[in-house]
């Protein structure tokens, strides 16, 4: 395979080292695959620790870090939220180790995990998924449980992986069906045998388009109103990035800090800040996506609020949607959450399981932002709509009125996504976060039950699997940050080495001006990405190793 990124060694801050480029290949990482096994709740035991569940942990009170189930009313607890869990033998009671294998056993035989579900069901089909919660595998592919701290251990199992995204089973000209992750994504973006967009023949993504046709038919003109291309180069446009990211930071910080202290919310600031995002993410959308992602790997106390704005608006541009459209979804991002800002901290940051009153509280947050934004001048309908439903799932399960399939709008559906997203993939005081691929893979297993299959197709499209701002690791050891895309891919990232193979620091390397691995060969050396990271893994911000150029 000839997917090429670009990648250069890493240097201080303040150095770019793009001139140095060099071009790396990168294929299919061999991953073994974990030792969970998936348990019907049912058969669920005292002494079992669940590790996973068959939905995001935010939309229960069971503590985000696993559970070792102790008590019979933690056992009941994850049987009235979850129909599967994830049991981790290691991390349970040693003589349950053949009940949990025979759980698993019996448990697959009752439900099997059908995957070819999700490639059977047609497009339109998002509502009918919803409807029955019996559908397909939703298993949480988080890695939870241990001490809260950035990871530096997380090796994805191939199943868990390859759940990033399931392709049709249609023929490639009788070419043999390629196997793993990154194989499958690289069909799903059309990416033919010899690595390049253009090799894709005219059938080459006929599931992508048919997907977006039928968003297209189901929400009219909102979709695809725009073609933005591909943007503006990140070194071009950071410059002019910063200020408006900077912007979005305070107008978040104003609106929490005037909640708290119980002043009357403005607006406009707000209205502004999303309108100077809308138009940067338009032009420029690799520039916001990096300064969001050094901003949460550097800042004390980083607004979630920020990140969910910029990806909910991005994942708007990728929809075609217009200027308007966008502003208000980066509305919505930064405004989905100001209800939390009026909660005890300690339930907000609880790390056992919630009692049914702090839960309950909890889930108050939507109430409490709707009726702060109800004392605010002129916040569209739209917006407001849209925060009201962010936590609603298509399968009745959400709150706050259980809303179910197309009674959930549009706005809705993305924002429930993204949202998601953002948490599985933030650092938490009581959580772990996912690498970006992983937390695809949870939302494409949840896709067709909680969340609408096409437009999680889509927000997978949008982000590519490694997306600008995440960490990989190379398969000869080295850790490197994903600074640009190539134009017209998402395969085929520019990286910048940070680390030697042993994770250890760069040497500077003869005749060079940047530090590289003395260990790699010279222009043109075949470097594979083995797995993406999560944030903060090995210790390591991406500000302390590379500067974008102003």
């Amino acid at each position: 395979m000839n997917n090429v990124a670009e990648s250069t060694g890493g240097a201080a801050a303040g150095t770019s080292g793009v001139e140095d480029a060099e071009e790396l290949v990168y294929a299919v990482p061999d991953t073994a695959p974990g030792g969970l096994q998936r348990v019907d709740t049912r058969r669920l035991l005292k002494g079992m620790f669940v590790a996973e569940l068959d939905r995001p942990w935010s939309d229960t009170p069971l503590p985000h870090s696993g559970l070792l189930v102790d008590t019979d009313e933690e056992l009941q607890a994850v049987r009235h939220y979850c129909q599967f869990v994830m049991v981790d033998p290691a991390r349970s009671s040693g003589e349950l180790v053949a009940a949990i294998r025979a759980a698993a056993v019996l448990s697959a035989d009752a439900a099997p995990d059908d995957d070819d579900a999700w490639f059977r069901c047609s497009p339109g089909a998002n509502e009918g998924a919803a409807e029955d919660p019996q559908g397909g595998s939703r298993r949480h592919s988080a890695r939870l449980g241990e001490p809260a701290k950035p990871r530096d251990d997380v090796h994805p199992r191939e199943a868990t992986r390859a759940r990033i995204l399931r392709l049709v089973r249609e023929g490639e000209q009788g070419a043999p069906q390629p196997r793993g992750a990154l194989s499958q994504v690289r069909r799903w973006f059309g990416i033919g045998r010899t690595g390049s967009a253009d090799d894709a023949s005219e059938t080459g993504m006929p599931r992508q388009r048919h997907a977006l046709q039928a968003l297209r038919d189901a929400w009219g003109e909102a979709i695809g109103a725009c073609d933005y291309g591909e943007g503006t180069p990140i070194r071009e446009a950071i410059t002019l990035a910063r200020p408006v990211h900077a912007r979005l930071v305070g107008a978040a910080e104003t609106a929490i800090r005037q909640v708290r202290q119980g002043t009357a919310l403005a607006f406009e600031p707000l209205a502004e800040a999303a309108d100077a995002l809308a138009a940067s993410l338009a032009s420029a959308p690799d520039a916001m996506r990096w300064l969001e992602a050094v901003y949460a790997d550097n800042a004390p106390a980083p607004h979630h609020a920020t990140g969910v704005a910029v990806r909910l608006a991005d994942f708007g541009r990728a929809l075609g949607m217009a200027h308007a459209a966008l502003r208000e979804l980066a509305l919505i991002g930064l405004l989905a959450d100001v209800g939390k800002a009026l909660l005890p901290r300690e339930v907000l940051g609880h790390p056992g399981v919630l009692k049914p009153s702090d839960y309950a509280l909890m889930k108050q947050h939507v109430t409490i932002g709707l009726d702060i934004l109800s004392r605010a001048d002129a916040v569209p309908e739209a917006v407001t709509r849209g925060i009201a439903e962010h936590h609603e799932r298509l399968d009745g399960s959400g709150y706050p009125r259980g809303l179910r399939g197309q009674a959930v709008g549009l706005y809705g559906r993305m924002a429930a996504i993204v949202d998601t997203y953002c948490a599985l993939t933030a650092a938490r005081a009581y959580a772990n976060p996912l690498s970006a691929d992983d937390a695809l893979s949870a939302l494409h297993e949840w896709s067709g039950t909680l969340f609408c299959r096409n437009l999680v197709e889509q927000f997978i499209l949008a982000n590519g699997a490694f997306p600008v701002g995440t960490m990989v690791e190379l398969q000869t050891g080295e850790i490197a940050a994903v600074v640009d895309r190539r134009p017209g891919s998402r395969l085929q990232p520019k990286l910048v080495v940070m680390t030697a193979a042993d994770k250890g620091p760069l040497r500077l390397a003869p005749g060079r001006s940047a530090l590289r691995n003395p260990q790699q060969s010279g222009q043109g050396a075949q470097v594979r990405i083995a797995r993406g990271l999560p944030a903060g893994a090995f210790g390591m911000r991406l500000k302390d190793y590379y500067a974008m150029p102003a």
